[in-house]
């Protein structure tokens, strides 16, 4: 594991709290043997982590953060892989594999930077060998979608007014949208549940122009049945859902279905 360095003087945003968790989270992947396993042990400690937004916009310029004790649905599931991926015992080899999973190519270089499109976090991971996408063979059809919800609303994301930052959003809108995706509707999630396993990571296709992802989380088998365990912004912690995967996506109006993916 290749340790990064910070960009200029930006240091990693974090709190002692943030290290003893490490530690504490640690300890359930430690118990586990595979990938899989790991990474879904220590996704289930942080059932009850309270849910916020914008955890990783609180500072003015782009850095590393990392915070344990709140955590939204995309840095639940990025958390929960760093951990499971750190050298036993080792917060600084933690922070590492963070960066590797949040920045593209690893590298902290402002806004524009960090990845922030969940296809491309799993397009960047793919490459890695770190999991696979499994939509096409369980039988998803083309996601015939052009992504660029966030370079089109520089109102809402003030940080691209900048001009090497919207430069960097765009160069990856393009990588994103020269790959082939496919997804999952939601009227055909039932017939595919029985390819679904534990640990997978579930991304939720977005209805809303130009935006690939709504929501992620990963698979948890409860009493046979594939369900969603996932930070959620209407129960404002980490959950696992009440209702199995199917019947739960159905409910969800700005979801359209869902993309799998697989940790080697």
């Amino acid at each position: 594991m290749r340790f990064l360095k910070p960009h200029r003087s930006c240091f990693p945003i974090e709190s002692t709290a943030d290290s003893l968790l490490f530690l504490e989270k640690q300890k359930y992947a430690l118990a586990e043997s595979s990938l899989p396993a790991k990474t879904l042990a220590v996704a289930h400690s942080f059932i009850g982590t309270p849910y916020v937004t914008g955890c990783l916009d609180r500072n003015s310029e782009e850095c590393l953060a990392v915070n344990l004790c709140e955590l939204d649905c995309w840095t639940f599931v990025e958390n929960s892989l760093a951990i499971a991926l750190a050298t036993p015992g080792d917060y600084p080899s933690y922070k590492a594999h963070l960066q590797e999973l949040r920045y593209w190519g690893g590298h902290v270089n402002g806004y524009g930077s960090r990845i922030h499109y969940f296809t491309g976090w799993l397009l960047q991971n793919e490459k890695r060998g770190l999991l696979q996408d499994l939509t096409e063979t369980m039988g998803g059809i083309p996601y015939r979608k052009k992504i660029g919800y966030i370079s089109a609303r520089p109102a809402k994301y003030p940080k691209i007014k900048s001009s090497e930052n919207l430069r960097s959003l765009r160069a990856a809108e393009r990588r994103i949208n020269a790959h082939q995706w496919f997804y999952i509707p939601k009227n055909r999630v039932a017939a595919m549940e029985h390819l679904i396993q534990e640990g997978d990571i579930i991304s939720l296709t977005a209805w809303k122009p130009e935006l690939d992802i709504a929501h992620q989380g990963f698979a948890i088998k409860i009493h046979g049945r594939i369900h969603l365990m996932h930070a959620s912004s209407l129960g404002r912690k980490v959950i696992i859902s009440k209702q199995p995967l199917p019947e739960y996506i159905a409910t969800q109006i700005g979801q359209t279905g869902i993309m799998v993916a697989r940790l080697k």
